[in-house]
């Protein structure tokens, strides 16, 4: 029996509408499935960009960057571009290697497209990109109450050297050797003349048949190289050095692009104190036996000093330190009455043995600035052969005797570290440290940093002015004929926040 079938007008109806309703509902899934997977992939790329660090970087200095030249020496950002683009293809497949049931591209993508709005380098703004990522680093491994703690020390002792220098500016042992050489020059000539006008004679000093002037040995002293003095004996001296043309911060560098960004902003004495405990960790002085390969040995002394060479950065540093023990012990030797004593009594010899009795407050002031600079010199060796000295002498502290010290020379040859209180070579660093710019010092770290990698095997055309650590990108991508644009960012600091 032959059946006969029929659909209504209201059957009709619906079924179109629902068609229609059914398209509209497939293309917003087909568009928000895609731009689910567009942003999938474009997280994706960056992760991708940045998985890409510099592993020696890292494991000697834990900091993170990207090589923007990709091991060239020559800056190449479509290279990351390129990474994030096809890391967003793979993800929406607009050539439809991934397809729905019937063969067709699921997600109706047709191009994906965009292009790099910003980027920070590692040294933009003076290197606060590397600052921050250092002391995200300290606080991770130190905690900031430990670096606080270590602050209050070093600020307590950062201002008691301080005023040492200032001092020790008003302090020149050759402005009193050379007054000394003038007044006994004058009286040379005056020579027959009552030496003061008093017509009284001078009281009778027996001068010893071994006797020394010590002025005398003093002024030798001067004439030599100071590094000479100081630095213990059988102790060679770094021939390295780090030529203006190789340094990070002498040349025109590769800056960012966009505005910049950095993470959390940090309070900056105590981001300052952090960055210095990074320095103090990761990087040699002259005591350290460490890295003996790298370009340069005494790389505190450098961020100090700023020389081209390690011999001209030991050299700033103990003149310094020089300066700073000269004032500290003349103030000792102007408290002690003991000593003011001892000052007197040998002024008197040294003015009977040249035959100039009137000279004794010349020679008075000559010789306890001598004497200063005996016991500064004798500081100075002490902590380049890994000893201690305090701060602020004391009696117990003193080393070298007045009549010693005609055989200063003597000693600082044959003197070793002796064991007593006070401070090291490192922590006088620390102290010098604070004294500095904070951005001066950062750029000199990174100078340090880009030499020390560059010597590594296969890594010659590494630069900090081309590491990418943080990047953002704007990607279009067309899903159903309908364009999307999608803006994302990535960054090695932004953990901090």
């Amino acid at each position: 029996m032959k059946k006969s079938g029929s659909i209504t007008v209201f059957t009709s109806l619906f079924l179109a509408v629902f068609l229609l309703v059914f398209q509209v509902l497939l293309q917003s899934v087909q568009i928000g499935g895609g731009r689910v997977q567009a942003e999938t992939g474009v997280e994706e790329g960056l992760y991708s960009v940045f998985a890409g660090y510099d592993r020696e970087l890292l494991e000697r200095y834990h900091v993170f960057m990207v090589d923007g030249s990709y091991g060239t020496g020559v800056w190449k950002p479509e290279c990351m571009y390129q990474t994030v683009k096809k890391c967003m293809e793979e993800s929406c497949r607009p050539d439809g290697a991934i397809s729905g049931v019937r063969g067709e591209n699921l997600w109706k993508c047709s191009s994906v497209s965009g292009a790099i709005t910003a980027y920070t380098l590692m040294s933009d703004e003076h290197g606060r990109g590397y600052c921050a990522q250092a002391v995200d680093y300290m606080k991770e491994t130190l905690g900031i109450q430990g670096i606080q703690l270590l602050m209050k020390k070093y600020e307590q002792q950062k201002d008691i050297f301080e005023q040492q220098e200032k001092r020790g500016s008003d302090i020149d042992v050759k402005q009193s050797m050379d007054s000394y050489e003038k007044a006994r020059k004058e009286a040379g000539q005056n020579q027959g003349q009552d030496p003061d006008n008093t017509g009284q004679q001078p009281a009778v000093v027996q001068v010893p048949a071994d006797f020394v002037n010590p002025l005398d040995v003093i002024r030798q002293l001067q004439k030599k190289s100071i590094l000479a003095l100081v630095v213990p004996a059988g102790k060679e001296l770094s021939q390295k050095g780090l030529p203006k043309e190789k340094r990070l911060s002498r040349r025109k560098k590769q800056t960012g692009m966009g505005i910049p960004f950095y993470g959390a902003q940090e309070d900056t004495v105590l981001t300052r104190g952090i960055f210095q405990a990074y320095m103090m960790q990761h990087l040699t002085d002259y005591t350290s036996m460490e890295h003996a390969t790298d370009p340069l040995r005494y790389q505190l002394e450098y961020v100090i000093g700023g020389k081209n060479t390690d011999q001209e950065n030991l050299k700033a540093v103990v003149y310094r330190l020089l300066a700073a023990r000269e004032a500290a012990n003349m103030m000792y030797l102007l408290q002690d009455p003991t000593r003011q004593a001892e000052i007197h009594e040998m002024a008197l010899v040294i003015c009977a043995a040249i035959g100039f009795p009137a000279l004794e407050g010349i020679v008075s002031l000559a010789l306890q600035a001598a004497w200063a600079f005996g016991e500064s010199l004798l500081d100075v060796r002490q902590l380049l052969a890994g000893g201690k000295v305090p701060l602020v002498k004391t009696g117990s502290t003193w080393m070298v005797s007045i009549h010693q010290l005609a055989k200063i020379t003597e000693l600082l040859k044959n003197s070793r570290a002796v064991e007593q209180n006070g401070m090291t070579y490192q922590e006088y660093l620390g102290i010098l440290l604070m004294t500095g710019k904070s951005e001066v010092q950062t750029e000199r770290t990174m100078d340090i940093v880009e030499a020390v990698i560059r010597g590594m095997s296969g890594k010659e055309n590494f630069r900090l002015d081309q590491g990418v650590i943080y990047l953002e990108v704007d990607m279009g991508v067309t899903f159903a004929e309908k364009r999307f644009s999608l803006q994302r960012d990535y960054g090695y600091a932004m953990g901090s926040d």
